[in-house]
């Protein structure tokens, strides 16, 4: 399957923080001067790109990052332009340029949701690991501001030794500032983090855990794990039938819905896996997204070492991520997962429903318009990712009409909370 459903976009390295972990890595004017139009794409070549983009699929979710993309002048004119375009525009932010004006400009540019990272409940933890007091500060400014502004809030926390046990706080502490979705991204020792010390695989199986725990008893906000698919084989193993399986809760998407531009335009697979596959300056987006080696081995991988043996490798798969930081090899096994295999059944995706045969049984079902005004209050990261669920169960299940009653049904089975749309 090679749909585009999702986009980073590193619109510059420009950066007001020097983060340890940062796997760009992004640049201050300490480290050397601003970058030129020649390294950035420029304006016109951006509005290209969009239009590139949009002829692959126009609604696709397009995340506008950096560095801190709002020390791009023309940000608000991309975010602009994407959303006339249909696409449903992101942007990622470290909070310390957010204030209402800001805020306001977010909203009437088109954007509809933010992403502000958070990396603990205590601010000297946080503050050390974005090397700058106050960010912590900033950062829950940012989150307050952009709330009272009615943008979609999602958290992101770069889980490392230093917070790992935090990880229950931190859901807590993002419900309770109104966030929508909570995404711990775990780290890859790649950019400016490529030195740092990770998390043992021991650690790792333990947080996943404890997260997947959490993700049942949370009603109103929806937690999503990012560069650990490894969630998926521990998932499967304490409910085989659990719908988040279904929905491809954890699953890499890799270059396989999802890719990350550079601001000079090189597309790669993810911001992890910095393998170029082509740059937009020589090559079409369309072309590179459809035909690049790299992206088509993703597709369909042959995996090595003890991935390659796991009766979990169709369910789970490894983070390429990973085994490309710690083997120089993107189809390597995944070196943080403390998983032994040791053979048997091989654990199959959980099955899909076959959209066209069911069609075939069964008109495409319709929404109701209290449906849809539910579904367009979902937050705006996870919102595409509800709709296919919802129509898969609603085809799988024979119905003729997808009410506020059947997306209920779909929550209930999955535990994913935010579905009513608050």
């Amino acid at each position: 399957m090679n749909d585009l459903h999702i986009i980073s976009w590193n619109v510059t390295r420009r950066c007001n923080l020097e983060c340890t972990h940062c796997y760009l890595p992004a640049t201050t004017r300490k480290e050397r001067p601003l970058l030129s139009p020649d390294d950035e794409l420029t304006t016109q070549e951006a509005f290209q790109l969009i239009d590139r983009i949009a002829s692959v699929n126009p609604e696709v979710m397009l995340i506008l990052s950096g560095g801190e993309p709002l020390l791009r002048e023309d940000v608000f004119e991309l975010s602009t332009y994407a959303s006339g375009k249909g696409m449903m525009v992101v942007l990622g932010s470290n909070g310390l340029l957010i204030n209402d004006a800001a805020a306001r400009m977010m909203k009437q540019s088109g954007v509809s949701g933010i992403s502000i990272s958070l990396d603990s409940v205590n601010p000297e933890i946080h503050d050390a690991a974005r090397s700058r007091p106050g960010a912590w500060e900033k950062a829950v400014s940012a989150i307050k501001i952009c709330r009272k502004e009615g943008l979609s809030i999602q958290v992101n926390t770069v889980v490392t030794k230093k917070n790992f046990e935090e990880i229950q706080e931190l859901i807590t502490y993002s419900r309770d500032h109104g966030a929508k979705v909570y995404s711990p991204f775990f780290l890859v020792c790649t950019g400016r983090g490529e030195e740092m010390t990770d998390l043992s695989p021991l650690q790792y199986e333990k947080v996943l855990s404890s997260i997947v725990e959490a993700q049942g008893k949370h009603d109103d906000i929806m937690i999503r794990t990012r560069c650990a698919p490894t969630v998926r084989r521990i998932l499967y193993q304490k409910n085989p039938e659990s719908w988040l399986l279904t929905m491809g809760a954890g699953r890499c998407l890799a270059g396989q819905s999802y890719c990350r531009i550079t601001p000079e335009g090189d597309v790669t697979p993810c911001p992890y896996l910095p393998l170029s596959t082509g740059n937009i300056r020589e090559r079409d987006f369309g072309d590179i997204w459809q035909n690049s080696a790299i992206f088509n081995s993703l597709r369909n991988p042959s995996l090595k070492g003890k991935c390659k043996k796991c009766a979990f490798r169709l369910l789970c798969g490894g983070c390429r991520a990973r085994a490309y930081a710690g083997h120089n090899d993107y189809l390597g096994e995944d070196p943080w997962c403390d998983y032994l295999p040791e053979g048997g059944t091989m654990m199959i995706k959980p099955p899909i429903v076959d959209m066209n045969a069911a069609e075939s049984e069964t008109p495409t079902p319709h929404w109701t318009d209290e449906a849809e005004e539910r579904l367009k209050r979902v937050p705006s990261f996870v919102r595409n990712m509800v709709r296919s669920a919802v129509v898969r169960y609603a085809a799988e299940h024979k119905y003729r009409e997808i009410t506020p009653q059947v997306m209920d049904e779909v929550r209930q089975k999955s535990g994913m909370g935010g579905m009513h749309g608050h």
